[in-house]
C-alpha cells in the first residue's frame, strides 16, 4: 500500500486517474484554497490506493442513475468529487475524475 507520498511519474496516457477540463482548473488553479487543495490531493491518494488494491474506495458511494459513476467525501466536509470507474488507453482499470463540487460554492439559505 502506498504512504501517500508517491507521485506518478509515466505518461500521462498511462496515468488510472484522468482528469476532467474541470477537474484540472480545481487542482491547479490560481484561486483555489489551499484546504480544498489539500482536500482533493487526499482523496486522489486514496483513489490511487484503491486502484492498486483493486476495490472502490472507501468513501466512495454510488451516484443515484448514473451507472459506474461515484461520489466521494472531502475531508473536513469541503465538499465532493464525482468519479467514474474508467480504463486508461492500455486497458488497465482507472478512475475518471469528473468534477470537485464544493461546499462553499453552494451558500445555505435561511
Amino acid at each position: 500500500m502506498s504512504d501517500g507520498g508517491e507521485l506518478y511519474e509515466g505518461p500521462e496516457e498511462e496515468d488510472p486517474l484522468i482528469l476532467s477540463p474541470q477537474f484540472e482548473e480545481v487542482l491547479f488553479g490560481f484561486d483555489t484554497p489551499a484546504d480544498v487543495m489539500s482536500a482533493v490531493s487526499s482523496v486522489m491518494v486514496e483513489l490511487r490506493e484503491a486502484l492498486e488494491l483493486g476495490l472502490l474506495p472507501p468513501s466512495g458511494r454510488p451516484l443515484p442513475g448514473v451507472p459506474g459513476a461515484y461520489v466521494s467525501a472531502m475531508p473536513r466536509g469541503l465538499g465532493l468529487i464525482e468519479f467514474h470507474e474508467t480504463a486508461t488507453g492500455k486497458g488497465e482499470r482507472g478512475f475518471y475524475l469528473a468534477r470537485v463540487i464544493r461546499t462553499d460554492d453552494y451558500p445555505a439559505e435561511f
